[in-house]
């Protein structure tokens, strides 16, 4: 990958199609990855949302064409969620939450990479439970600035339902690996991920099947690593 990537001048890309039922978007798109962003990835520094992109792609497609993995999991998209974004158009994210759980009321669980204050987490939203799990590999108490818009969405996504009661979403923080350096915090998300859609896809309660505190090995992250290479390396699109 990395030789593939050495043709490329510095703030040149390239594109991963991402088509739109995978973050539940109005049309396709694409997403663009820049040298830099691989060389992030490759040595193991803090990663771009591109990156993060890509890889919620190649799981999406895996749960989407893959029958030995479940089709019980949906995403939303992380740059759509972010702390800048809900800064920027709140109105329009909220209606963008909104549409996304109707879009994905029957998945078992929505992961929802999220990135504020230079740290990634991973938001797991069960809309059966009325619950939202707190993937932070930094574990300590956030004052979110997702939490009043994502309560607001489930609101509304629950007034178009017809139901005004149990509107209300319960926020948990779940026992999780936590990272020993600084600039882990977007590997362990692709890992928090990896490890739901392989292992606990069909879970009845992610608190309890998932409880893990020790860090992640560096074969559990080179794994990770791996699988997101492998899908860039059969996907990408070079620019014309």
């Amino acid at each position: 990958m990395k030789t593939m990537m050495l043709g490329l001048k510095e703030g040149e890309h390239v594109k991963i199609h991402c088509t739109k039922r995978t973050f539940n978007m109005e049309k396709d798109f694409e997403i663009s990855v820049t040298v830099e962003d691989t060389d992030q990835l490759l040595s193991g520094a803090w990663l771009n949302i591109s990156i993060i992109q890509v890889f919620v792609t190649a799981l999406s497609e895996l749960c989407f064409h893959d029958d030995c993995h479940p089709n019980s999991i949906g995403f939303m998209c992380p740059e759509m969620i972010s702390a800048t974004m809900l800064k920027s158009d709140a109105d329009r994210i909220l209606l963008y939450m909104t549409r996304s759980m109707s879009a994905l009321s029957s998945k078992t669980f929505i992961l929802c990479p999220y990135y504020e204050k230079s740290h990634w987490m991973l938001l797991v939203l069960c809309l059966s439970k009325r619950e939202v799990y707190i993937f932070d590999s930094q574990q300590k108490k956030r004052n979110l600035m997702i939490k009043e818009p994502l309560n607001n969405a489930f609101r509304s996504y629950k007034r178009l339902g017809g139901q005004s009661k149990g509107t209300k979403l319960t926020w948990i923080p779940a026992q999780c690996a936590q990272q020993p350096g600084s600039l882990d915090c977007g590997y362990y998300v692709m890992r928090f991920m990896y490890d739901i859609i392989m292992n606990h896809g069909n879970s009845q309660d992610l608190t309890k099947d998932f409880s893990r505190t020790l860090p992640y090995s560096p074969e559990e992250i080179n794994e990770v690593k791996d699988f997101w290479a492998d899908y860039f390396m059969n996907n990408v699109e070079f620019l014309a």
